[in-house]
């Protein structure tokens, strides 16, 4: 959604208030939580880590560790406009939670404003980008503020707009526009061509070098046959109070249009399990759901194209409105005991 669209929709009346220098320096330090000296932006383009942006002409330019602001201010008129870039931070593989985790860090926490404002949702090239706002109320008076969260291969850049004078939107309208994301480059030591790499006698499966789709998972995986064996004493006493042995092998088939199916084979202490089971599938980010009578959710962690096998691990699962910990994300031995590893022959 373009601010200027957002703008319609919303059919917000701007006041203008008056305000100084130091309140606008006031909100520009609550958003950047550390302020140093502005300096005139020169309009050409510049980059913030894999963000590729072209500086606002005439704006102020304030900045900290992988944020920088562009701010005016027109204290005859008593209109201001503030532009925040953040760069690149771990995203969590959703795009609509990491829209509401940014709103609620960028703006809730400096401003009033809607604790969940209509959003936006558009995708390209690996990309989401999720982007909404609303009327917001700062120290000096009301405002709009407006927020564009872009998230994809891991990773999620936010942009902050708050102004209090539509004669900004255009301003604001082609700076987001006119960002630019660089794709993570695919690491040498996964080309098949070198073979995989050996560690402790494992195959190491890195981390995707580009946005997966459900197109990439189409045909038939298969999880290593498990067996899980359960010893069960007597908190009392320790006394043994029996044994649960479970040995199982799963084949789960995925087709191109996400459409999924399950044969499950199972003996549990001498007795036969079979479950066949169908359902959808979709990736959103790292995030890989099936989805039959309950929605299990996955954090992707590895993919390995071999010359006769692909690799896929897969951290889960967190069923429906279970929160999946942010560490997940960031952390690959968080959580490790939970990784699946399935395998498509070729």
């Amino acid at each position: 959604m373009h601010i200027k669209t957002y703008f319609r929709r919303a059919n917000i009346t701007m006041r203008t208030f008056k305000i100084t220098s130091k309140a606008v320096i006031g909100i520009l330090g609550s958003l950047l939580f550390f302020v140093i000296i502005p300096q005139t932006v020169i309009g050409q383009t510049e980059r913030l880590g894999i963000v590729k942006y072209t500086p606002p002409k005439g704006l102020n330019r304030t900045t900290k560790e992988n944020v920088v602001a562009f701010s005016e201010l027109n204290q005859t008129a008593g209109t201001y406009c503030i532009i925040t870039l953040y760069g690149a931070t771990v995203g969590t593989g959703d795009p609509a939670g990491d829209f509401t985790r940014e709103w609620a860090n960028l703006v809730l926490k400096t401003m009033k404003g809607e604790a969940s404002p209509k959003t936006d949702t558009q995708a390209a090239d690996g990309w989401a980008v999720v982007s909404g706002g609303s009327e917001v109320e700062t120290d000096v008076g009301k405002a709009v503020g407006f927020l564009t969260v872009i998230s994809g291969y891991g990773k999620t850049v936010s942009i902050l707009a708050v102004f209090n004078d539509p004669a900004y939107v255009k301003t604001v309208d082609a700076f987001v526009g006119g960002i630019g994301l660089d794709k993570p480059s695919a690491p040498a030591t996964t080309s098949a061509a070198t073979g995989p790499i050996v560690k402790d006698g494992k195959i190491v499966v890195p981390p995707p070098d580009r946005q997966l789709t459900v197109a990439d998972l189409a045909g038939q995986w298969g999880e290593d046959a498990s067996r899980i064996s359960t010893t069960y004493v007597d908190r009392s006493s320790g006394a043994y109070r029996g044994t649960d042995n479970l040995s199982f092998r799963s084949k789960m088939t995925i087709t191109r249009t996400g459409g999924y199916a399950n044969d499950f084979f199972a003996i549990r202490n001498g007795q036969k399990i079979i479950d066949n089971t169908t359902g959808t599938v979709r990736i959103d980010g790292r995030v890989f759901s099936i989805r039959q009578k309950n929605t299990a959710r996955y954090v992707i962690r590895g993919w390995l194209e071999l010359p006769d096998m692909t690799i896929f691990v897969v951290c889960g699962p967190w069923y429906d409105g279970d929160e999946i910990p942010p560490a997940i994300f960031s952390n690959p031995e968080q959580g490790a005991n939970l990784n699946n590893t399935w395998v498509r022959k070729k």
